[in-house]
């Protein structure tokens, strides 16, 4: 890949990012917040890519100020996404309502709201960052630099998800290593299942799927750890303490479900690897 598409696809991420930013700080809608948040992860696992061009000097990493405010909205959808689960738990379980839980995160999202827009500056707030990126971009993008890049992430997702019991959080890092197979994909000439480390992930369908189960289980860690630090900061009454362990214990229960369908599709997954393959049939470093 040479410099001019490069600087092409750089371009082409930041106008899909600064047109889900305007979205995302008009209405702090979740789903806006998202999508600003995807993008922005679509360019940070394009510019780790880059930096696996050797004869680049200077390192090529995501904006400061992008990454600062993709945190901050991040809390907020976290925070949105705490409300839903409260709300749909309840509705489906027949719970009491935790009045003065839910005025909490409701005053925390309006806290990190203010907080963002503290952040913000004018209508472009990443063209100066956007500028500098430009000129730090290699030359070139090397066949052997995109393959080494791919093995780099295929290792550390079979180092990730080999263990017996992986760790809560390794899920969470080997679902960030799929997506980045996913979200350089379009850009480098090599098929989705010469990017994967196993044959049961090899198709865009399986990985999507996987990466989704991943991000369930993941949903729910965070619920729970969003309830265990947020109940020691109110003073809710008997009645509304009872309501917040029975979410506490559907949550946990679901969570755990998700761990078992975890570990069903891991069995399969693992002994797909391509480890015992040939090597004609795994790319060639």
């Amino acid at each position: 890949m040479k410099h001019p598409k490069i600087e092409g696809v750089i371009e082409k991420r930041f106008e899909k990012i600064n047109e889900a930013f305007d979205k995302a700080r008009l209405h702090f809608h979740e789903d806006d917040i998202r999508i600003f948040r995807v993008k922005v992860k679509k360019l940070s696992a394009c510019l780790q890519l880059m930096n696996n061009a050797k004869a680049h000097r200077h390192s090529v990493k995501l904006p400061q100020k992008m990454a600062k405010l993709s945190q901050l909205f991040g809390a907020i959808r976290a925070l949105q996404m705490q409300q839903d689960h409260v709300q749909h738990t309840i509705k489906e379980k027949q719970f009491r309502l935790p009045d003065s839980y839910l005025k909490f995160i409701s005053d925390q999202i309006l806290g990190h709201m203010e907080n963002v827009s503290k952040h913000i500056n004018g209508t472009q707030p990443f063209k100066k960052e956007q500028e500098r990126l430009l000129k730090l971009l290699p030359d070139q993008l090397s066949h052997e630099a995109i393959l080494e890049f791919v093995r780099t992430e295929s290792d550390m997702i079979e180092k990730l998800l080999s263990p017996v019991f992986p760790a809560d959080k390794s899920f969470h890092e080997a679902r960030k290593h799929l997506k980045n197979l996913l979200y350089i994909s379009p850009y480098i000439n090599l098929e989705m299942s010469e990017l994967s480390p196993y044959k049961l992930l090899s198709g865009f369908e399986e990985i999507d799927s996987f990466t989704k189960l991943l991000g369930n289980f993941h949903d729910l860690n965070t619920a729970l750890y969003c309830l265990h630090t947020t109940v020691q900061k109110i003073e809710p009454d008997e009645d509304e303490k009872e309501t917040l362990r029975q979410l506490e214990q559907t949550w946990i229960e679901a969570r755990e479900a998700f761990r078992i369908q975890i570990y069903d599709d891991l069995h399969g997954i693992v002994a797909s690897g391509r480890t015992a393959e040939s090597l004609v049939e795994w790319p060639v470093m």
